[in-house]
C-alpha cells in the first residue's frame, strides 16, 4: 500500500473509504504551504498599498502645494539664432 492510497474503514457499506491521515511531518508541510500563500498575498497587498499611498501623497503635493519657480529658466529651451 502506498502513502496516497485510500484507507479502508473495514465496513461493508459499499466500500466506504476515507483519505489517509497525514503524519506530523506531512501535515506541517501542507500547513506551511497554506501559510506561505497567505504571506505572499499579504506582502502583495502591502506593497500595492505602499506604492499607492506614496503616489497619492505626491499627487496631493503637486496639486496643492508645489509652486514652480518662475525665475529659473527651463533647461530644455534652446536658443537657436541661426540665420541662413
Amino acid at each position: 500500500m502506498s502513502g496516497n492510497d485510500p484507507v479502508s474503514t473495514g465496513r461493508t457499506n459499499g466500500g466506504a473509504e476515507r483519505a489517509p491521515s497525514y503524519p506530523g511531518e506531512q501535515r506541517m508541510k501542507h500547513a506551511s504551504r497554506a501559510s506561505k500563500i497567505w504571506v505572499k498575498v499579504a506582502m502583495g497587498i502591502a506593497y500595492f498599498l505602499c506604492v499607492s499611498v506614496a503616489a497619492f501623497v505626491l499627487a496631493i503635493y503637486y496639486v496643492f502645494f508645489w509652486k514652480p519657480d518662475p525665475h529659473v529658466e527651463n533647461s530644455t529651451r534652446t536658443n537657436c539664432s541661426c540665420h541662413g
